[in-house]
């Protein structure tokens, strides 16, 4: 049980620094304490170091049995759980192809930050969430062992809850210019109609 204990506060503290350095107060300290170039570094190595920690958490050479043992692969899991991971890949590339991870996360130097709503944001308002979702599920489904499955719930919930905190950000930052595109775009999953 207290392995699970690790994993939950390991994840939350990755979230915890993901969100805080999100934070608009506390990316604007370092924004001006140590420009854009400054904060993209402290935010880069600060979210690797936590997401390190979390993923060791999980103690995860116990359950990479697929290379020690091919035969323990569950096809029913297995199979839809790489179909999840690649449709993650494919939706972040397409959000990628729109904007830049550094343009989400404000960090480019060369032009002023705006409102996208083409391609994939058409339609969804966070395709990278959606994304983040989708690849920590497929890990659960291809590694079904419950300390692997913590993790992923954990992840999960913290996009969830990183997501939540993004659009109060962008509500305060673009006003009545993103309420009107709420009303066209799904939040993590796509509006139909």
């Amino acid at each position: 049980m207290i392995e699970y204990l690790y994993i939950v506060l390991a994840s939350t503290l990755f979230g915890i620094q993901h969100s805080g350095m999100s934070a608009l107060r506390v990316k604007s300290r370092i924004i001006d304490r140590w420009g854009k170039e400054g904060y993209a570094r402290a935010f880069t190595i600060s979210s690797l170091i936590t997401l390190l920690i979390a993923f060791l958490s999980m103690n995860f050479y116990d359950w990479i049995y697929f290379v020690i043992n091919p035969s323990l692969i569950q096809p029913i899991l297995f199979i839809p759980g790489v179909f999840m991971g690649l449709l993650g890949a494919v939706i972040a590339l397409m959000a990628s192809r729109v904007i830049s991870v550094s343009t989400v996360a404000d960090m480019r130097t060369d032009r002023k930050a705006e409102l996208i709503t083409d391609g994939i944001y058409s339609r969804i308002r966070h395709p990278l969430y959606l994304a983040t979702v989708l690849v920590f599920s497929a890990i659960a489904l291809i590694y079904p062992y419950p300390p692997v499955i913590v993790f992923s719930l954990c992840m999960i919930l913290y996009t969830l809850i990183g997501a939540y905190f993004e659009e109060q950000k962008l509500v305060l930052h673009y006003g009545n210019e993103y309420l009107e595109y709420k009303k066209q775009a799904g939040f993590i999953l796509p509006r139909i109609g």
